[in-house]
């Protein structure tokens, strides 16, 4: 199952609709688009900006779920101290 984060290649600022755009795999011109025809709609023009702070906070970017680049241990033994 494929999750969502936020786009390191296809970004203008955040990459939160480059992210959105590569998850659901379509143009990311589309969502950038279809997200301002949207949010200058007459009355949503702040849920636009809201919608979009609340994406930009919980949608991770990719490399910080990679353990921050930090390596994984493998063959090591573990011995108790006494």
């Amino acid at each position: 199952m494929n999750k969502i984060y936020r786009s390191q290649t296809n970004k203008l600022l955040t990459g939160t609709l480059g992210g959105i755009a590569e998850y659901f795999n379509i143009n990311a011109q589309i969502i950038r688009i279809l997200f301002v025809i949207l949010s200058i709609w007459p009355g949503h023009l702040i849920f636009g900006l809201l919608a979009y702070v609340v994406c930009l906070v919980f949608i991770p970017s990719k490399d910080n779920d990679q353990n921050s680049g930090r390596r994984n241990l493998t063959d090591v033994d573990e011995y108790d101290h006494k």
